[in-house]
């Protein structure tokens, strides 16, 4: 694979605009095409190199030139030259144009991958100089010297659908030539990405189809309850190494070890194959093998149950669902005993200052406790409250 080069050559640029239509300019969008190709095949660890990177003006004999001077400069290199393009006069759909020297093999696997990701597949085709019907028609597939030139047309400029289509969803269509220049060179397109930058416009749903993965896996990979994403945002897409494994001790429940690995209990059950969570000590677990920080015991507090306690009381004073309470601490018996130790989640210390008006009454009313909780937590012997003063709730 390390024999293989990779030439982007972004069509047009500078005083020359390319076609023209819908308010759009062909040079812009080549070089928004041939830039997301490099990026991505870049990430993938497939050698490329680009022919213009800015707005640069480069007539066709410079052009061709600087193609030959990267050919000249790997010699045993095996080249492929993607030069990217917009079509136009009001056709629609993709096309790509393959030299005479070469079958259609790529070409087809481009048009192909393109068409997967929405646009109309066209045609792929060659084409002949008149003059000389043993030449290729285009200047830059017949005189660059490159083992495989092709020209991509992702679409119709001057068409209203496909002038649209390349406004919203070119880098899609990009997509499907790198993963097809990744599949003809022999490269793990899937493996070797494993992660996403969001990028303006972005929507799960793009992102779901630009790398054919199911928006409800994209959101459990990444823990996701939403669907909003932010610019900068990192997406997994790629689920972790699940061949780590965990062996239960004892105290442990399924949820704090779904805690300490990040993940959720249903997806642990899923994983072993459990259809309780009922645990053995010994009990051996497949867990995510993930590098971020886990989640030590310490973010729990040690409850003592005291006279007249019950579960639902202690959930309330937590904050807790009362099943939740119970996997945390592998309940089998409901019943408390007064001096039993109980995990119950960290609680911050909440303030509040005693305003103009207030009572105990009314505060508690506020914040969902009791007055005599209310009084207990404060120390407080009597109702008499002064303004300023701080309570804990």
């Amino acid at each position: 694979m390390n024999d293989n080069l990779i030439i982007i050559d972004a069509g047009h640029g500078g005083i020359d605009s390319g076609a023209i239509g819908n308010n759009l300019q062909e040079k812009d969008l080549n070089l928004k095409a041939s830039q997301y190709l490099y990026n991505r095949l870049t990430e993938l660890g497939i050698p490329t190199i680009m022919t213009r990177k800015d707005d640069e003006y480069l007539p066709r004999e410079k052009r061709v030139n600087r193609i030959k001077e990267i050919v000249r400069n790997n010699p045993n290199k095996n080249i492929i030259l993607i030069s990217n393009h917009m079509n136009a006069g009001n056709g629609e759909g993709a096309e790509v144009v393959y030299s005479l020297k070469n079958n259609s093999t790529l070409a087809d696997l481009i048009l192909s991958n393109i068409g997967k990701k929405g646009q109309i597949e066209r045609k792929v085709y060659q084409r002949r100089l008149p003059e000389n019907p043993n030449l290729d028609y285009y200047y830059i597939l017949r005189e660059t010297n490159t083992n495989e030139p092709l020209l991509v047309e992702y679409g119709f400029i001057d068409n209203k659908n496909d002038s649209m289509k390349l406004k919203n969803n070119l880098l899609d269509y990009v997509e499907g030539v790198v993963e097809s220049i990744a599949s003809y060179l022999g490269y793990n397109y899937n493996n070797l990405i494993e992660e996403y930058i969001v990028q303006k416009g972005d929507t799960l749903y793009s992102i779901s189809r630009k790398y054919n993965i199911p928006i409800e896996e994209l959101k459990r990979i990444n823990q996701l309850e939403g669907n909003n994403l932010s610019i900068g945002q990192t997406i997994k897409l790629k689920e972790s190494n699940m061949e780590d494994t965990y062996t239960v001790q004892k105290g442990d429940t399924l949820f704090a070890i779904a805690r300490k690995y990040n993940t959720t209990t249903d997806y642990l059950k899923e994983l072993n194959n459990l259809t309780t969570n009922t645990l053995s000590i010994g009990q051996i677990l497949k867990v995510p093998n993930t590098s971020e920080e886990i989640i030590e015991e310490e973010e729990y507090d040690i409850y003592t149950v005291e006279k007249n306690d019950s579960l639902w009381k202690i959930s309330r004073k937590y904050d807790i669902p009362v099943n939740q309470l119970i996997e945390i601490n592998n309940l089998k018996d409901l019943t408390l005993q007064i001096g039993q130790k109980l995990l119950v989640p960290k609680q911050e210390e909440k303030i509040y200052i005693v305003e103009n008006g207030d009572t105990l009454w009314s505060i508690a009313k506020k914040n969902n406790i009791s007055v005599q909780e209310l009084k207990e937590l404060n120390n407080l012997e009597n109702n008499l409250l002064s303004v300023g003063q701080q309570l804990l709730l």
